[in-house]
C-alpha cells in the first residue's frame, strides 16, 4: 500500500486510460517530481503493477519497464539495452548503438504489437550525462513514423524539475504538459506510513504510538522523508531484537 498518494495514482490512471481505450493511436509523456523519500519511485512501479493488470484483465497488450538511469550511469546506450533485453532477454549484450536499439526496440513492440510504458527514475542523471538528445530520441522516436501505431510512452521521474530546462523547448513542452508533483508529507501522514509499516512488521504492541510519533518527527526533520523513517523503523527494531526487549523505545530510535 502506498498511502496518501491516492489521488495521483488516479490522475496517472486518468493519464494512460488511452491505453485500453484507444490503444495505439497516441502516446503520452507524465514526469512525477517530488523530494526524496516522497515515494515517486513506490508511486510509479504501483502504477505500473496495475497497468499490467489491467490490461491484462481487458485483453489489451501493454507494458511497464521501470529502469534506474542513475544506476545505469547516465547512459542511453545503457537504458535502452536494458528496455530490450527486459523483452527479449536472449538479446545480445555487444554489437549495437543506441539508433540501433531504438530501432529494435520499436521493431520488438512491433513483433509483439503491443504498448510500453517506460518510466526512466532519476531522469536528471540521463539529461546531465546525454544532453538533450537522449529525450528528445525518445520522444521523438514515432515522428519516423507516421502512419505506424503509437506504441512508446514515457513516465519521467525526477526530484528536480528544473532538470527540463535544459531541453529544447518543443520536448520540454512535450513533457512538462503532464506533471505530478508529490508535496512533502506532513506529520500525521509520515506517522500513519510508519505505523502501516509497523504493523505489517512487528508484533503487537512491540511498538508503542509514542516512539511511532518520535520516529515520524525525525523523518519530518529530514525533509518529511518517508523513506527515512521506514530506514529508521526498521534499524530500532533490530536494535530491539538485539537485546531481546519486548518493545521499541525511543533509545533504539536514537542510536
Amino acid at each position: 500500500r502506498l498511502l496518501h498518494r491516492d489521488e495521483e495514482l488516479r490522475l496517472m490512471r486518468l493519464l494512460f486510460d488511452y491505453m485500453f481505450t484507444a490503444p495505439y493511436e497516441m502516446s503520452q509523456r507524465a514526469i512525477i517530481v517530488g523530494g526524496v523519500g516522497s515515494g515517486k519511485t513506490a508511486l510509479a512501479q504501483i502504477f505500473g503493477r496495475w497497468l499490467r493488470d489491467e490490461a491484462k484483465k481487458r485483453r489489451v497488450k501493454a507494458s511497464f519497464i521501470h529502469v534506474n538511469c542513475r544506476e545505469l550511469r547516465g547512459s542511453l546506450f545503457m537504458v535502452l539495452r536494458r528496455v530490450v533485453k527486459t523483452l527479449k532477454p536472449d538479446f545480445p549484450d555487444r554489437g549495437y548503438a543506441a539508433n540501433e536499439l531504438m530501432e529494435t526496440l520499436m521493431q520488438l513492440l512491433d513483433e509483439e504489437n503491443t504498448q510500453l510504458l517506460l518510466a526512466l527514475d532519476e531522469v536528471d542523471s540521463l539529461v546531465n550525462t546525454e544532453g538533450e538528445n537522449a529525450l528528445y530520441e525518445l520522444t521523438r522516436t514515432q515522428e519516423g513514423r507516421p502512419d505506424a501505431p503509437r506504441r512508446l510512452s514515457l513516465l519521467c521521474i525526477t526530484k528536480d524539475p528544473t532538470v527540463f530546462n535544459r531541453l529544447d523547448p518543443s520536448t520540454r513542452s512535450s513533457l512538462q504538459r503532464n506533471m505530478i508533483e508529490l508535496r512533502p508529507y506532513v506529520l500525521p501522514q509520515l506517522a500513519e506510513i510508519v505505523m502501516s509499516r509497523s504493523d505489517a512488521a512487528f508484533r503487537r504492541g512491540a511498538i508503542p504510538v509514542e516512539v511511532i510519533d518520535f520516529i515520524a518527527e525525525l523523518a519530518l526533520q529530514e525533509r518529511s522523508d518517508a523513506r527515512y523513517a521506514i530506514d529508521l523503523l526498521w534499524r530500532a527494531g533490530k536494535y530491539a531484537e538485539l537485546e531481546s526487549a519486548k518493545q521499541i523505545t525511543p533509545d533504539h530510535v536514537r542510536r
